[in-house]
Order: C-alpha cells, then structure tokens, then sequence
C-alpha cells in the first residue's frame, strides 16, 4: 500500500508539470501497477486496506480519471486552466483512492465527504452555463445535510465497542432490537443521498446538466459508486441483523427507478435523460442490496463497474455532439447517423449497454440483481418486468431521438469522430465487453 500512496505523490508532482502524455502515461502505468496487485485476501494495516470490493472500486478510479484527462485534451491545447485542472484531477484520485482503501470509520469519512471538495470545483470552475453555481450548491447542500447521521452514528459508533477500526463492528451489533434499525438508517442516509435514492436524486441531474464532460464523467463513474461501496460496506457489518427493513430498500429503489424511468422518456437534454438513466439503475442496484442476498452483494458489484464504464462512454458522447453542435437538445441533434456515421456504432453499442443486452457486463448485474429481487419476493416480478421494459425504452429513444430523423438544417455538416475520441470509447468499451467472460472473477 505504501508502494502505491508514493506512487500517487509522484502523480502530483507530474501534474505540476506542463507535459500531457506523461500524465496520461503515468496514470496508464499507476492503473496496470494496481491491475497486478490484485488479491482476493484482505490487505489490510492500521489504516488501508483492500478486498475485492475496494480493489474493483480504486481500479475503476484509475481507469475513469485516465479517460477523463484524455476527454479534456481541449484544454491543454487552449490553455484553459489545464494545470489547475490537472491539480484537481490528482486531488480527486488521491481522496477516492483514500476513502475506498480506509479501515477506519472516521477516516472513510473524512475522505468520503472530502471527494466533493474536486467534483464542486470541476463544477464551477470549468462548467458551462451561469446555472453551475446553483447546481454545486445544491450538490453541497443535499450532501452535508445528509452525512451529519452519518457522523453522529460513528461517534456513537466508536463510543460503544471503543474503536473506529471496520474489523472491531463486524458481529458487534446486537441480535436486532427495534433501534438498531434507527441505527442503520442513520449509517446509511448519506449514502442513499450519494447513490442517489429516489426523493434525493435532485441534485444530480443538475449537477451533470453543468458539470463539464469530465465533471459528468467522473459523477456518474466513480462518484455515485461512492454510495453503493459505502452501503455495501455498512451492511456487512449489520449481517442481516435489520433484514426486516429490506421491503422499504427493495420498494424505495424499485417504485423510486421506475418513476425516474418515466421521466426519462420526456427529456429533451441528452445530458438529463442519462442523468435519470444512471438514477434509475442505482435504483435497481439498491432494491439488490436490500434484498440482503449473496446475488444481490455480487451483482451491485457488477452493475457498479458496468454502470460506471457505459454512463460515462454516454456522458462523453454527448460531450462529442456538444462540442461539434453547441448544443444538447435532442431536438437539434437529430440524424447523427448520415452526418457522423462512425460514431452512431458506438452510439449503438452504449445504448444497448445502457438497456443491459447481451454482449456486455451490464446484463450480468442485471440478471443478479433481478434474482436476488426474486428470491426476496416474488410478487415484485411484475414491477421487474416493467423496469427492464422501461430501461429499453429510454436507452431505444436516445438512440433514435439522436441518430435518426431529418438533421436539423441550422447545422451544415459535423466532423465525424478523432482517433482520440474513438480510442476513448474503446478503453470505455473494452472492460465492459470481456469481463463478461471473467465474471467469478468478480465474485465477493
């Protein structure tokens, strides 16, 4: 672990530096370094640790900020406060990589509340419309009013068994009286906030709406993964101690993704509309993990990475029409097919990922999930059903709202895509596509 804390001083000092391609090299060497240390035995000391769990997330990291640096090239070739936000990107990589790695609840904390400090600052800084103040505050505000129960909880926490470490709460907890499920609550709300639950999602949609293509990239890659690790690792404390409070998880995330699933289908903004794609499938990653199953563990696992790899490639095709058209109306951006049709194939091969279909991981974290949903009721079939329905349509209407129809005639021509862009989606692409094959790999 120390190997890799100097490894990332060593990125800081490279960000200072005015060179592009060693940054981005070194980023590619510090994401195969952590490739090669993978473990399925906990590696743990007094403050870092890593299991599969918190491996999957930091390797995610790594790989997400590698694609986020080259997405913005624009800004090193127009000055555009490149160094600052080259700054920005390492201080977010360094406080990820911390509040994934700690052991210890009051640092996870820390570190946790600390990754906003980068994301508000990619807002407001390199955002596009006057809107991206109001959206960082509201990313501010729905965030710290919801992590104060999650400091009370720690200190109680640590008052009661003497200790912040992780390995002194597992089979702590009492054999499930009434106000340990106040306690769970309490534990979990800011990360139901983060993930975001339904009734607590306002603040992403706006966020991305005003977050530049890296801001949205690293939102909906990493940031909202926040939350399911974070509940992921509370709830193995707990050991099914409050399963009786699994009906308002499974209900609250599968009735909250299928609403948010009908808003999506009257979005005009491509940004929104994968802004309430990424709500409704945190949805369904939450009703697994409510469900208390071993499925339900593994396959929020799968769908976290798969959902961080194809809403991210989304997020930055839309960065690809925004730049190219200047806007990010569906109704401007229409016919995409004859005007860019190279990039209407990766259009297609996102969106099919974004519905879950076959050929990519997202089917697989689907699949558990709607197991381990199953398994916990059988009567929520239909309103699976529904979901799966809805997830087609959404992701059916942003591949025909943009590629097809009559291209808007304010817009003579557009160049199809750059070798850069076209590598980007690749490197996007190709986690999702072969581990498929390795999904034991995967398993907790």
């Amino acid at each position: 672990m120390l190997k890799i804390l100097f490894l990332i001083s060593g990125l800081m000092i490279m960000s200072i530096s005015k060179e592009f391609m060693s940054y981005f090299m070194y980023l590619i060497f510090l994401s195969l370094s952590w490739l090669m240390m993978y473990n399925s035995n906990i590696i743990s000391n007094s403050y870092l640790g890593s299991d599969t769990l918190s491996w999957f997330m930091i390797f995610l990291t790594f790989w997400i900020i590698m694609l986020m640096l080259s997405s913005s090239h624009s800004y090193k070739t127009t000055n555009y406060f490149y160094q600052k936000f080259c700054f920005i990107l390492t201080l977010m990589l360094i406080l990820l990589f911390l509040t994934f790695s700690s052991t210890d609840l009051l640092s996870f904390y820390i570190f946790f509340e600390g990754s906003l400090i980068p994301i508000y600052l990619l807002i407001v800084g390199w955002g596009y419309q006057p809107e991206r103040l109001q959206a960082g505050i509201y990313l501010l505000l729905y965030t710290i009013f919801a992590s104060l129960p999650l400091l009370i909880s720690i200190f109680f926490t640590s008052k009661m068994i003497g200790s912040y470490c992780f390995s002194s709460l597992v089979n702590y907890f009492p054999e499930s009286p009434f106000w340990v499920s106040f306690w769970f609550f309490f534990s979990i709300f800011a990360f139901l906030v983060k993930l975001p639950a339904f009734y607590v999602h306002l603040w992403l949609p706006k966020a991305h709406v005003e977050a530049p293509v890296a801001g949205s990239m690293m939102l909906a890659g990493v940031l909202l993964k926040l939350g399911c690790y974070g509940m992921m690792r509370f709830m193995g404390f707990f050991q099914g101690k409050v399963n009786f409070m699994s009906s308002i998880l499974v209900s609250l995330g599968l009735l909250g993704g299928l609403a948010v699933s009908f808003i999506c289908l009257r979005q005009v903004d491509l940004k929104a509309l994968i802004a309430y794609s990424s709500v409704s499938h945190m949805g369904l990653a939450l009703s697994g993990l409510g469900s208390w199953g071993l499925w339900g563990y593994s396959s929020c696992l799968y769908t976290c990475v798969a959902h961080g790899l194809c809403s991210s490639g989304l997020f930055f095709l839309s960065g690809v029409i925004y730049e190219r058209s200047g806007s990010r109306s569906m109704m401007i951006n229409k016919g995409m097919l004859e005007m860019m049709p190279s990039m209407s194939f990766w259009w297609f091969m996102y969106c099919i990922g974004n519905m879950a279909a076959p050929v990519v991981l997202n089917l697989v974290g689907e699949l558990g999930l709607l197991g381990s949903i199953l398994s916990f009721s059988f009567f929520s079939m239909t309103l699976l059903m529904l979901f799966s329905f809805m997830g087609a349509c959404y992701s059916l209407y942003l591949f025909s709202s943009t590629q097809h129809g009559i291209y808007y005639s304010g817009i003579r021509s557009l160049s199809d895509g750059l070798m850069r862009e076209y590598l980007i989606l690749f490197l996007h692409f190709f986690p999702l596509f072969f581990l498929i094959l390795e999904v034991d790999f995967m398993t907790y």
